[in-house]
């Protein structure tokens, strides 16, 4: 008896310490992780939205928790800037919107190899343009957007005038705006372009400078940017767009273009697809085209995607990772595409969208296909920089404080400050 209950004792202490073991290690392995995350509230992403969103993540992982700060897009950037800057107090996640964001989000490469990600998946102008800086992958695109010429049917159909084509040009733009201006109710045929070097600029072959970032001569004296300017000339004086003093009026009153077009006071204008969705809740009767083309010239779109990243101060980027690949995934993307205006980055779940056969949609879909401005602007970091310097001869055309003839010498005295600002913004930046 003495021999049974010793051989007892033994087995119980060897046995002992395999299930402390064991019971440390379901401990740890039930350790919550607590990711924060920044966001925005917007008409394409609810903050319930997005709520609800790492909500159903923590379902799936019960070992992270999801804190959403949701900030004002006014004071996303500051508070954004003081963290990266500060290189501490940065959220785990949140949209890198900004280029000067890149060297703080961390490089995504290494997970994706890891995981066999599938890059892939992702429409690819948008992986190019908004996933990758470099040699490096600094977020997962999320969601897609594209500037696009909305015009009113009623207006149109009013006034007898044929419905735009895809293929229509800038010209056809300078004319169908007076033909569709209505001065006895101040409706107005269209808008103004509000910067230079979006998809109307490279579609005049109007690029700030030379590829290899050395040289604004003959580009902002070139005739593509002569061309350009020329044509905004035109339009303003058309008097058939609203003027700077009306949109800092409307805008005073808390009326934009998208405003303006919804109460029948735009017949056309350059919005997204975010405002047809609108306009269709609205009862609009509405059709779009991309922007119009320049005869003889490549043509080019104005699109986005919001870059969504991991801070590389990050103290849990595996779990940041996982809800990073959920959140812009095929699950997390069509979790919002369900539940607000928004349009995936994947084809695959972009294919899914409820009204995908709609000609508003298709029409979206084929701007989304066209070559963008972005491939270029996003390897060329100095072309805001050059043009705020140029900034007088925009303000003097679209003020009407210049003659017609007097563009060309207007553009050749902005060089010297435009040289001038490509040579340090290129020395700062490198690029």
């Amino acid at each position: 008896m003495k021999r049974i209950v010793f051989m007892v004792v033994c087995v119980l202490l060897v046995l002992l310490p395999v299930s402390i073991f064991a019971g440390a290690q379901e401990e740890v392995s039930e350790e919550v992780v607590t990711l924060n995350w920044w966001t925005i509230n917007s008409e394409d992403y609810t903050a319930e939205v997005q709520t609800a969103l790492a909500r159903e993540f923590e379902k799936e992982h019960p070992n992270i928790k999801v804190e959403v700060t949701v900030l004002p897009s006014s004071g996303f950037g500051q508070k954004m800037n003081t963290a990266l800057g500060a290189g501490e107090g940065g959220p785990d996640l949140a949209f890198f919107w900004t280029t000067a964001w890149y060297p703080e989000a961390l490089d995504l490469t290494p997970y994706i190899e890891r995981d066999n990600f599938d890059t892939s998946m992702y429409i690819e102008s948008f992986w190019k343009t908004r996933a990758v800086a470099g040699d490096k992958v600094v977020g997962l695109p999320l969601g897609v957007g594209a500037s696009l010429v909305m015009y009113n049917k009623d207006i149109f159909d009013a006034k007898g005038v044929p419905y735009p084509e895809n293929d229509w040009t800038v010209y056809d733009y300078l004319e169908l705006v007076q033909e569709l201006e209505n001065k006895d109710v101040k409706a107005w045929g269209g808008d103004a372009p509000r910067k230079p070097f979006r998809a109307l600029w490279f579609n005049f072959d109007a690029q700030p400078y030379s590829d290899d970032s050395m040289t604004v001569d003959g580009y902002i004296n070139g005739e593509g940017m002569v061309e350009a300017y020329t044509w905004l000339w035109d339009l303003v004086n058309t008097g058939a767009v609203p003027s700077t003093s009306d949109l800092d009026t409307l805008s005073s009153e808390g009326t934009g273009p998208v405003d303006l077009f919804l109460a029948g006071r735009l017949a056309m204008a350059t919005l997204n697809q975010g405002h047809m969705l609108t306009a269709i809740d609205s009862g609009v009767r509405f059709g779009v085209v991309p922007e119009p083309r320049v005869p003889g010239n490549d043509r080019y779109c104005n699109a986005w995607s919001l870059t969504s990243s991991i801070w590389k101060g990050t103290e849990h980027p595996d779990e940041a990772w996982e809800f990073l690949k959920y959140w812009v995934g095929p699950e997390g993307q069509r979790f919002i595409m369900n539940k607000g205006h928004f349009f995936p980055s994947i084809s695959s779940v972009l294919a899914e969208y409820e009204g995908a056969d709609k000609d508003y949609v298709q029409g979206f879909y084929e701007v989304l296909n066209m070559p963008q401005v972005g491939e270029w602007l996003g390897t060329h970091l100095s072309a805001g920089t050059v043009a705020r310097a140029m900034q007088d001869v925009w303000d003097k055309v679209i003020l009407n404080m210049v003659d017609r003839d007097a563009i060309k010498s207007e553009l050749e005295a902005m060089m010297p400050a435009a040289q001038k600002a490509l040579d340090e913004s290129r020395e700062r930046l490198g690029n």
